[in-house]
């Protein structure tokens, strides 16, 4: 009888134990990530010629409506809304991808204002426009069920967490630079200051939904760019397995933070070897920086004068040091950021181009760092919207490298490089509702929407390149005499790269299971 009694009493605990595991695998979930990486060349440190820029941008699938409809999307802490094109936008960029159909979906709601309100019969409804870089879209308001699900397949549904959002339904979309890209959307999870208005903030839907996701904390592993592994969003928590250490939690000053929209913590210097460049210091007794972590920024950003000044103490392309940012703990502590020059630096025999841009932002958010990709590759981030906090450690990556990491999609690796025809496509522009390409480039566009010159107007932009072309050939004697000056400029809800021209689109990398 006591043996039967231990029996019992082992089983109900085995059961209790299972169960808990089972729920605690509930409690987070984890999202794989594709990468699309385009070209960009930068201006060398010598200001004399250029080197090719990879950007990443890192997208992954959602499903939204009843029954659901399947997206690929962004996700980007530096952008505040959710947006999906619609079948109400009969533009080529939307055509080209999913669109979403509200009539298809039963718990489908269409908004009039941004504060949430149902649109009645007849009523007028407010509408959304946002820039991003050289390309605009305009939106209306809906409402409807989101799921976020791990992996894919039948077992993707029983491990998915849905929750009730607000987004922005595309109706108007142009066609650059939204009709070269793989995916649909953008999934924001920046915070309040950048969105359409508080129901819109997907932040702050997770942290009332605790139904859904029992954390309200997302954390991103993306991939080092010679690795042989997989980018990932993990929502609820986050993986320690990604980690080679103890994570680090740095302090949000949530007010702020949500106005002006950035996951921001505080820096107190930047040291270029072992020398401060004190670029933080004011008439405070304890002088700080603000930085924002911005995993849809390729490049670590700053105001004009500190990024003069670190790029003057890194130097030539020579000897290049090692960079540490003293970043605010919780605790009062210091967290060092540090990137080494593989980390920072493109190099090509003596000339080399630096991941540092200077960024005019406008005057309500002030002077303010941007920790884009080129760090938070090497570092694993969490946001945790309950403590505010960010959390950091060290990236566990694989030394196993991946090969053939850029391919040109849809085409096989060119064998030979053709010489290429240098004319204009007056017909194409004309039929896309825009100026000849002689007049286009009379109005100084070549440069600013450098990927309608590239496929239009080669020939009046001086883009043809001579002899064979190459993916980090240079293009155009106007454009090698720009300066690494060049800025970037804050339209709308995102950030835009100028002084760096396109190269390449549609490359990406491969995946495991693609490749």
């Amino acid at each position: 009888a006591e043996k039967r009694i231990s029996l019992q009493v082992f089983a109900v605990v085995f059961s209790l134990r299972t169960i808990l595991a089972e729920q605690q695998l509930k409690d987070t979930l984890t999202v794989p990530l594709q990468e699309y990486i385009s070209l960009y060349e930068r201006p060398t440190q010598d200001g004399h010629s250029r080197l090719p820029l990879r950007v990443s941008e890192y997208y992954g699938s959602v499903l939204m409506g009843t029954p659901p409809q399947e997206f690929g999307v962004v996700f980007d802490t530096g952008s505040g809304n959710i947006v999906l094109p619609t079948l109400k936008c009969a533009d080529e960029a939307c055509e080209d991808h999913h669109r979403f159909s509200s009539g298809a979906s039963r718990s489908s709601v269409q908004l009039a204002l941004e504060d949430g309100t149902p649109l009645r019969p007849g009523q007028d409804r407010d509408t959304t426009t946002i820039t991003y870089g050289t390309g605009k879209l305009t939106g209306e308001y809906i409402q409807d069920m989101l799921c976020l699900r791990q992996g894919s397949g039948p077992a993707a549904v029983m491990n998915s967490a849905c929750l009730k959002v607000d987004f922005l339904g595309v109706t108007q979309e142009s066609r650059f630079p939204f009709t070269e890209l793989p995916f649909d959307g953008i999934f924001g999870l920046g915070l309040g200051g950048l969105s359409a208005g508080p129901s819109f903030n997907f932040v702050n839907r997770l942290v009332a939904a605790n139904e859904a996701i029992r954390s309200p904390t997302f954390a991103f592993f993306l991939r080092r760019l010679d690795a042989d592994e997989d980018s990932e969003i993990t929502f609820g928590g986050y993986r320690p397995e990604r980690l080679e250490g103890d994570v680090t939690w740095l302090p949000v000053p949530k007010d702020e933070a949500d106005e002006k929209g950035y996951w921001l913590v505080t820096m107190r210097d930047i040291y270029v070897g072992d020398k401060p460049l004190h670029v933080c210091d004011d008439f405070r007794s304890k002088p700080r920086c603000q930085v924002a972590m911005d995993t849809g920024t390729a490049l670590m950003m700053g105001p004009r004068h500190g990024v003069a000044e670190l790029l003057r103490h890194i130097g030539g392309c020579q000897s290049i040091p090692s960079i540490r940012f003293d970043l605010d703990t919780i605790d009062g502590g210091i967290f060092s950021v540090i990137l080494g020059p593989d980390d920072y630096a493109e190099v090509k025999g003596s000339d080399c181009a630096f991941a540092f841009q200077p960024v005019d932002l406008p005057p309500n958010l002030g002077p303010m760092w941007v920790f884009g990709q080129t760090a938070l590759r090497k570092y694993y981030t969490i946001y945790d919207a309950k403590k505010w906090h960010v959390g950091i450690g060290l990236a566990k990556h694989t030394v196993k490298k991946r090969q053939s990491t850029l391919v040109q999609e849809g085409e096989p690796p060119p064998k030979k490089a053709e010489p290429e025809v240098c004319e204009d496509d007056n017909k194409n522009m004309v039929w896309n509702h825009l100026p000849g390409c002689k007049s286009f480039a009379s109005m100084g566009y070549c440069h600013r929407f450098s990927p309608l010159a590239r496929k239009y107007c080669r020939l009046s932009c001086a883009l043809c390149t001579v002899g064979s072309a190459s993916e980090a050939q240079l293009v155009g004697e106007k454009d090698l005499q720009e300066s690494s000056s060049a800025s970037v400029q804050v339209a709308g809800s995102g950030m835009s790269l100028s002084g760096a021209r396109r190269g390449v689109v549609k490359v990406r990398t491969l995946s495991r299971e693609e490749s």
